[in-house]
């Protein structure tokens, strides 16, 4: 007797345990569905987040680009007047009168530019100090001819770097470069031929001045 009703309660159960199963699937199915959907979910928000960003950036870009560009191309611009001075004697010359570029006022998120130009950028207002510097250590040493051409070879060259790298924003914010005959394509034309006119004899000086060190100071 206590046999048959164990068998028959196993049988029971096993009924029991077959109809749940289809219950069992579906609780699953919707477990797997739900997690699917909130998964799609914040994949497609994350993908939102992700160009938001990326547009935003563009945005910056392109903001501080334009301002650096203008004022970049404008600084060339007077460094073609000193490379392109003809004047050997100046009286009362003094290296306050030479351009001088400054950053300070740009406006924008500089963390936009990517890391190698605004280092370069960053650099720039130095490498003018260091022209300055140069020029300053001439007109005390050297005749006024001498004052003018080293003037002239430091601002061709830092006038070069400054154009280059006012292309290469536009390059990277995808803004046309300078077109034949505008102002900008003429002065790179203008500095690069002065820099390498002058050139040699930059080199030739530079020499000279190693040459006249005593040996204490070459020391």
């Amino acid at each position: 007797m206590a046999d048959w009703f164990i068998a028959t309660e196993g049988v029971k159960v096993v009924k029991d345990s077959a109809s749940l199963w289809p219950q069992i699937i579906t609780a699953v199915s919707s477990i797997g569905a739900a997690l699917g959907g909130v998964s799609l979910t914040h994949h497609y928000t994350r993908k939102r987040e992700e160009r938001a960003a990326e547009e935003k950036l563009v945005r910056e870009r392109l903001f501080i680009s334009t301002e650096l560009i203008c004022l970049l191309e404008h600084f060339a611009d007077q460094c073609s007047d000193v490379a392109c001075d003809a004047e050997p004697v100046k009286k009362n010359w003094s290296a306050k009168a030479l351009p001088l570029l400054s950053l300070e006022g740009v406006e924008g998120d500089w963390r936009s530019l990517p890391p190698g130009l605004l280092f370069r950028l960053r650099n720039l207002p130095a490498l003018n100090r260091e022209a300055r510097y140069v020029i300053e250590s001439v007109f005390r040493y050297e005749s006024p001819p001498d004052v003018a051409e080293s003037a002239r070879y430091q601002y061709a060259r830092l006038g070069l770097k400054v154009l280059l790298i006012a292309w290469r924003l536009r390059r990277i914010c995808d803004l046309p470069p300078p077109r034949e005959g505008e102002l900008c394509r003429r002065i790179g034309f203008i500095l690069w031929r002065n820099r390498r006119a002058l050139w040699r004899r930059h080199v030739q000086r530079q020499r000279k001045i190693q040459n006249d060190l005593s040996p204490d100071e070459k020391g």
